[in-house]
């Protein structure tokens, strides 16, 4: 809905019908923020009916690895200071504002801006990235899912970049997968969201308003002067993601969710 992409009224509003037919229907909705709580409450559900159950994230696979490795070496990184963003490059994603802030950085020749992934809207990003002439920016095909902890343990510093229309409450499952590899965050998006507060909590990045490369390149900048609170932030984005957003963790909230209207039936 955000992103005006379905613009056909009467399959909207078939839509809606059907999500509220459902929110009528169900016992208990379960949604990933408390954002997405009171955006489901405002349809007209019980807050009692609604409970927060975060996503999870692999922290067993996903996890801290070595800086200068094989990933670096196969792409000849040396000893840039990367700057990654891995995933899907489609509506919601705002690889501009990257190439906006690799515009302002364009003089620093050891900061790369890596952008691994696919999608509708790579193949224009690429042409405008060398239309402009950012040698700072590498464009990579989408990695299997083991060489994604190479992509990640590379990095200095992970993206998450989504548009300014997108509004409705979102945690971006690749803000977890960053905080699981060890690695500082920097999100450029809906401040009123729920990723920024959960950043802010963990300690593990900084976030910007969407859609201002300058912003996106001064915490670059800060975070490329830094070293040692690079490494701070990384493990306290680690530590946060094992404690709050690991399966054990996770599996055994749902357990308790489960198990009580079983108890409140007697069974």
């Amino acid at each position: 809905m955000d992103l005006r992409v379905l613009k056909n009224r009467a399959i909207i509003k078939f839509f809606e019908s059907m999500e509220r037919w459902v929110y009528r229907r169900a016992n208990l909705i379960t949604v990933h923020s408390p954002g997405n709580k009171d955006h489901v409450v405002m349809k007209g559900v019980s807050p009692g009916k609604v409970e927060v159950m975060p996503n999870w994230v692999d922290t067993d696979f996903i996890a801290p690895g070595e800086r200068m490795n094989g990933f670096r070496e196969e792409h000849n990184l040396g000893d840039k200071f990367v700057v990654s963003f891995a995933g899907v490059i489609g509506y919601s994603q705002d690889i501009d504002v990257i190439l906006g802030a690799a515009d302002f950085l364009r003089d620093r020749d050891d900061i790369l801006f890596l952008i691994v992934g696919d999608g509708v809207k790579k193949e224009g990003l690429a042409k405008k990235a060398s239309s402009m002439g950012l040698s700072n920016v590498r464009f990579l095909p989408m990695q299997p899912r083991e060489k994604y902890l190479s992509v990640l343990a590379a990095s200095d510093v992970s993206l998450v970049a989504l548009k300014k229309k997108v509004v409705t409450p979102v945690v971006p499952s690749k803000l977890l997968s960053i905080m699981a590899g060890g690695r500082p965050v920097i999100a450029s998006l809906d401040l009123k969201g729920d990723a920024p507060k959960i950043i802010y909590k963990a300690g593990c990045g900084l976030a910007v308003e969407p859609e201002n490369p300058e912003s996106l390149a001064e915490a670059v900048l800060k975070l490329y002067s830094n070293p040692e609170l690079c490494k701070e932030i990384g493990i306290k984005g680690r530590k946060y993601a094992v404690e709050n957003f690991s399966p054990e963790v996770c599996v055994t909230k749902y357990e308790e969710l489960f198990r009580s209207p079983l108890r409140r039936k007697g069974r």
